[in-house]
């Protein structure tokens, strides 16, 4: 029996168009600056850049995958019997499932693919190493779970958000990118609000090679030391 959470998002289709990508002044190093739109010469029409346009739509793309197909954080556990609901570890079966549709997408660079797995060998290793009391499934979100969506670091978002996604601070490599997106002020979710990634380019294509979100997942020593410090018990006021 696999445990898992649902994630945030609504569902239609993208169309990533050129407009959203946001320009930087060039930064130290081998870094490089870009706009969307290069500055036309006298007499010439705008140049688009290509490299943007398709890094926009790569990202949009991966976000209306994650919400309208992939909802769910990635990261299955197993239970050992419904009536104990005692946490096992991870389910493997259902993690390279998980781990299959993440190649399939074409998406992901061989180094987020492999930063995942290691995720999830970590967290397989500390619930095994964890006593009964942490591994209670009915007690909420386990501590090997972050509390929002680690695809966004989020717990609300815009409706279909991938369509009102902007990269800002979008720099250049060796056959690398980094940035932020952000999405516009509506429905009452206002910027500022930031998001950083990376991707890599692999025989011609950009792929995502890091999500700042998965930094909410920590080392075997670190669920240990989480699961030492002691519980605040909020005890009930007194009346006089």
């Amino acid at each position: 029996m696999a445990l898992t959470f649902a994630g945030c998002g609504n569902s239609p289709t993208s169309n990533p168009t050129a407009e959203i990508v946001v320009q930087r002044q060039a930064g130290a190093g081998s870094t490089k600056a870009a706009s969307l739109v290069s500055p036309p010469k006298s007499g010439t029409a705008p140049r688009i850049n290509p490299d943007s346009v398709e890094l926009t739509a790569l990202v949009r793309n991966v976000y209306e995958w994650h919400v309208t197909k992939y909802p769910n954080y990635g990261f299955p556990l197993q239970v050992n019997t419904p009536s104990d609901s005692l946490l096992t570890g991870i389910d493997w079966a259902a993690y390279n499932k998980n781990h299959a549709a993440f190649k399939k997408t074409g998406f992901f660079s061989n180094e987020f693919l492999a930063r995942h797995r290691a995720i999830a060998l970590t967290i397989d290793s500390s619930v095994r190493q964890a006593s009964a009391e942490w591994r209670n499934a009915n007690d909420g979100i386990p501590l090997w779970y972050s509390d929002a969506d680690d695809w966004c670091n989020c717990q609300d978002n815009p409706d279909n958000y991938w369509q009102r996604l902007t990269l800002r601070n979008l720099q250049f490599g060796a056959d690398t990118a980094t940035f932020n997106w952000t999405w516009d002020e509506k429905d009452g979710i206002a910027p500022p609000f930031s998001y950083a990634m990376k991707a890599k380019k692999v025989n011609g294509a950009w792929k995502i090679s890091y999500m700042e979100g998965f930094r909410n997942y920590g080392t075997v020593a670190d669920y240990n030391q989480r699961m030492k410090q002691p519980t605040v018990v909020q005890l009930p006021a007194v009346a006089r």
